[in-house]
């Protein structure tokens, strides 16, 4: 076997496959296993998406490259609906479509990246940011983010991590794997900051189109947690729905209500004063975004696509000519199919994955209610994506312990150390696939085994 060198030798295998792998075989010989784990949502394509699919089989176009960056009206479509939607002042020839959202991080970092540079990632972190960085010799730093803030990026828990020999950072809000959503206002301000001391910004941007209204207000948390405050009602006293200043939730002072979309009110127009986020906000929204910003994106989630392998980076037209050079060695380009099938559901629905937002509220309150039963789980609520990011009381061997749990409780959950060191002693739980009853069946199971003595200072414990 050829020598394999040590920046891809020393690559840690996300333990996705592995667990998914170990329930395939629970499920072969016979245990119904829940799956909590792979951030997937549990919708498909839209009909656009299908019905442009089935007609490009007939077109011959289809069955070659497009372009590099990817089909020209494709990236038309998505610079309108970022305009519109996102405040993004964006230009086809600023665009370049991915197989995927890793494929976009991964062509970003290869065309800005040298080996030895320190790339600072807000942690948890996603893990194949992390990998990426690695395999192309980068150094990651880690810069922890509070529990106690939501995990949500901060300049000052950005700045003492930024040195002379700092390269670029990378944000992701909502983050994978905590939900977390940066605000508006502070996300302005990271990026000037950086922009002004010539740091990249990798911005990923996946989950923009997953922002969640249950928010308890400032101070409130699911489960009993350490400062006791109940959710709807937290330290500060005042009752969800209304905050401190009396408006209701949804209408608020603004007066849109929440969910309505292109017919009348903006998407997740965030709750009233008082409230814990803003409007979704991207990096490329700040002036000047093209000085130092990189936008990574993908139509995997947003559309049910992600067997699809399409997404898109977003950058200075000029870094976009150097990045093309890389798409060519790499890919050559996305994948025709996906390319089409992805600009008819842009132009038909772009907030497609909004219809399922309802749904996907009644399964975050059924998780929300069976962890808040289990006495050793902990669960911040943040603003973001479909996942519960919790803590677990006295573990320090989170990876032991969602292998056992899948081992006796059969529910895979994905451990927090996958997500950075600073994340050991958490799970992550998965709500984007799983029913209502999926989710309430797996809380009872996850009672149990929680219920049992610890077997082992990591926090294992045995199955009753």
């Amino acid at each position: 076997m050829p020598r394999v060198p040590a920046r891809t030798s020393s690559l840690i295998l996300p333990p996705f496959d592995v667990l998914n792998q170990k329930a395939s075989t629970l499920r072969a010989t016979g245990h119904d296993v829940i799956s909590l784990g792979q951030a997937v949502p549990g919708f498909g394509p839209p009909a656009a998406a299908i019905e442009a699919a089935r007609r490009a089989l007939d077109d011959a176009q289809t069955h070659r490259y497009s372009a590099d960056a990817g089909i020209v009206t494709l990236r038309e479509a998505l610079c309108e609906k970022l305009a519109g939607h996102r405040l993004i002042d964006v230009q086809p020839d600023e665009v370049i479509v991915t197989a995927g959202g890793n494929q976009a991080f991964m062509l970003a970092a290869m065309t800005l990246i040298d080996p030895g540079d320190e790339v600072v990632l807000t942690t948890p972190y996603f893990v194949n940011h992390e990998m990426a960085i690695r395999a192309i010799g980068g150094v990651p730093v880690e810069a922890p983010l509070s529990e106690a803030d939501g995990f949500s990026a901060r300049w000052s828990s950005l700045e003492p991590h930024i040195t002379s020999r700092t390269r670029a950072v990378v944000l992701c809000s909502p983050s994978n794997p905590t939900g977390a959503v940066i605000e508006k206002n502070e996300l302005t301000r990271i990026v000037r900051e950086l922009s002004s001391r010539g740091v990249i910004v990798f911005s990923d941007e996946t989950y923009l189109h997953f922002l969640n209204e249950d928010l308890p207000p400032k101070g409130g948390s699911y489960g009993s947690g350490e400062k006791g405050g109940s959710y709807g009602s937290g330290e500060k006293g005042g009752s969800y729905g209304s905050g401190e200043k009396g408006g209701s939730y949804g209408s608020g002072e603004k007066g849109g209500s929440y969910g309505s979309g292109e017919k009348g009110g903006s998407f997740a127009a965030g709750p009233p004063e008082g409230g814990r986020y803003d409007d979704p906000a991207s990096a490329a929204a700040v002036d000047g975004w093209r000085d130092t910003v990189v936008v990574i994106g993908t139509f995997s989630k947003s559309f049910g696509m992600t067997g699809w392998r399409a997404g898109y980076m977003l950058a200075d037209r000029h870094l976009c000519e150097q990045a093309l050079k890389i798409q060519d060695a790499m890919i050559i380009c996305a994948p025709m199919i996906s390319q089409i099938a992805v600009e008819a559901a842009i132009r038909d629905n772009w907030n497609y994955a909004h219809a399922f937002h309802g749904e996907l509220m009644e399964r975050r309150a059924a998780l929300r209610e069976g962890i808040s039963r289990i006495a050793r789980l902990h669960w911040t609520p943040t603003a973001g994506g479909f996942f519960a990011f919790v803590r677990v009381a006295d573990c320090d061997d989170s990876m032991a312990l969602a292998s056992d749990i899948l081992e006796r409780a059969h529910v895979v959950t994905i451990p927090g150390v996958t997500f950075g060191s600073s994340a050991e002693g958490f799970l992550r739980l998965s709500y984007g696939a799983a029913t209502v009853d999926e989710l309430k069946l797996a809380c009872q199971r996850l009672a149990a085994y929680f219920a049992a003595p610890p077997a082992d200072p990591s926090g294992t414990v045995s199955q009753v």
